[in-house]
């Protein structure tokens, strides 16, 4: 079977982003001894890597930007006249904002710190150098705002990630995973819960990624109009280095190549090994497809 080419390609991209940092805290070390002096500038650094990765194998005209999303109260094409009656409403400080910039204006920029507007938003990725459990929260609800901000009539949400270098969540990795499920439970317990809004992606860069996947719910009522969803762990062993960079741009290019975007078919970019089997997985997550709704 083919792709093993593609997944030692990601590996060896992943490799190098990890080394990157590694370096960094060669240079900068912290009196502790682990990570870098400044903690500040430890998550900046982090956040520029993991930027200056992803954009290599982004479209032409699509930018990672930091800074704030604006949804202004006024008429769209997406939301129609009846968002004229909205209050204008903006996200916090946002590390990671994936733009496309070649379709759609923004407000105000200075180099690549921005605010946007929603409707150019493909994806959002919070950046942590450790995921700590007093954090996970914090950083859920600023995500699952984004999606509230974001979710237009007829356009699939944008991609929603948190990530970090290292966590510091538990010994066993379904301790560390419980733990994510029930931030994720406690920040979308309203019913009905919209699947976009849905985190998509939580993950441990050196060690292990969790993905939402969509699942059908056969036998509803309106197949339109439910669905659900779960998520997946996977411990990245030996040679897997790939995976999580790889769900991360599969992600974005899935908003990016989504079939209201207009950007045509998705390539064959990626390659995920044959018959891998998750180390872990969720509860389901039962929704209601509102993604043509505001959430």
């Amino acid at each position: 079977m083919g792709g093993k080419r593609i997944e030692d390609y990601w590996s060896y991209e992943m490799k190098s982003l990890l080394e990157k940092y590694k370096q960094f805290e060669t240079l900068i070390p912290a009196s502790s001894g682990k990570g870098a002096a400044h903690r500040g500038e430890d998550g900046r650094y982090i956040e520029s890597i993991l930027k200056e990765t992803l954009k290599k194998f982004l479209p032409a005209g699509t930018e990672i930007l930091t800074g704030f999303i604006l949804r202004a109260g006024v008429e769209s094409g997406m939301s129609g006249r009846a968002r004229k009656r909205d209050e204008d409403v903006h996200s916090s400080q946002l590390d990671l904002i994936i733009y496309d910039a070649q379709n759609y204006p923004v407000y105000q920029r200075f180099e690549d710190t921005a605010v946007v507007l929603p409707e150019g938003v493909l994806g959002v990725i919070s950046v942590k150098k450790t995921l700590r459990t007093g954090e996970i929260n914090k950083e859920l609800k600023a995500l699952k705002r984004t999606a509230e901000l974001c979710s237009l009539k007829g356009k699939k949400g944008p991609f929603l990630a948190l990530v970090g270098m290292e966590d510091e969540l538990g010994k066993k990795y379904t301790t560390r995973a419980n733990k994510i499920e029930s931030n994720i439970s406690g920040v979308f317990c309203e019913k009905p819960i919209c699947y976009e809004a849905l985190p998509c992606f939580v993950g441990n860069l050196s060690e292990w990624t969790i993905h939402k996947c969509h699942k059908s719910r056969a036998g509803s009522g309106d197949e339109k109009s439910a669905e659900k969803a779960e998520y997946q762990m996977y411990i990245h062993r030996d040679k897997e280095e790939h995976l999580g960079l790889q769900f991360l741009l599969k992600g974005i290019l899935d908003v990016y190549y989504s079939a209201e975007r207009n950007h045509g078919t998705q390539p064959g970019f990626f390659s995920f090994p044959k018959g891998k089997q998750y180390d872990w997985k969720s509860k389901e997550i039962y929704c209601n497809k509102t993604s043509t709704q505001r959430c």
